[in-house]
């Protein structure tokens, strides 16, 4: 059964008609993360970003989830 929080529906695979990927996929997959890994472990730590735009990764932002801060 669907959900709807803050705005967005979340379905499951099944109701999304998402088929699993195949063993190959997977595969495939686990290989393009190794690499970009080696690759964020090569830069060296002073050069590392560390301060990152919420933009990226804040999904609460104008829900009722959103953290405000207090006046």
């Amino acid at each position: 059964m669907s959900k709807k929080i803050a705005g967005k529906t979340f379905l499951t695979a099944e109701e999304a008609g998402v088929t699993p990927p195949s063993a190959e996929e997977l595969v495939r997959a686990r290989q393009m993360f190794d690499a970009f890994q080696r690759e964020v472990d090569a830069i060296a730590p002073e050069d590392r970003v560390t301060d990152v735009s919420p933009k990226f990764w804040d999904d609460t932002s104008g829900t009722e989830y959103e953290q405000r801060p207090h006046s």
